[in-house]
């Protein structure tokens, strides 16, 4: 016998069994999650039912936040990496033909000519609203005081 196919039929009678963690159980369980709160149920709902059918105790900020989690990840991994070619695109045996598609990636998002020049797409920028409220302010800078300071003040 092929050692291989052993272990693949039993990796396919083991990937049947109970997760053996709740976030496990929940991404088993997520398109069915996903489809309950879609139709309009409530966690509190889908807590019950998780209890009761699957035997799975969780409170409700628990499934929130497995399911926040879950979403999130969802998102990030929606988003395709910046400058690379997608992964749909085949790569030829003939360097020439290869170079292409890098090449028509690279070119679809430009790198910004000046250091803070923002990118034709931009991505998530946790400090926007920071930049945004300092560029308001009419030249407000604030410095802490020095020694030399207390020295013209004394």
């Amino acid at each position: 016998m092929d050692w291989a196919v052993l272990a693949r039929s039993r990796l396919a009678r083991r990937r049947a069994e109970k997760p053996s963690t709740k976030a496990g159980q929940i991404r088993a369980l997520w398109p069915d999650i996903e489809a309950a709160l879609t139709v309009g149920q409530s966690m509190k709902t889908i807590c019950e039912w998780l209890a009761q059918d699957a035997g799975t105790k969780l409170g409700v900020t628990s499934l929130t936040s497995y399911v926040s989690r879950i979403r999130r990840r969802e998102r990030l991994n929606q988003r395709a990496p910046i400058g690379l070619p997608s992964a749909s695109v085949p790569i030829s045996p003939d360097p020439d033909s290869a170079a292409v598609p890098v090449q028509a990636a690279i070119a679809q998002d430009p790198m910004p000519t000046a250091p803070n020049q923002p990118r034709s797409k931009p991505d998530f920028d946790p400090l926007a609203n920071v930049r945004a409220s300092m560029a308001k302010r009419p030249g407000f800078d604030y410095r802490p005081a020095t020694l030399d300071d207390i020295k013209d003040l004394v």
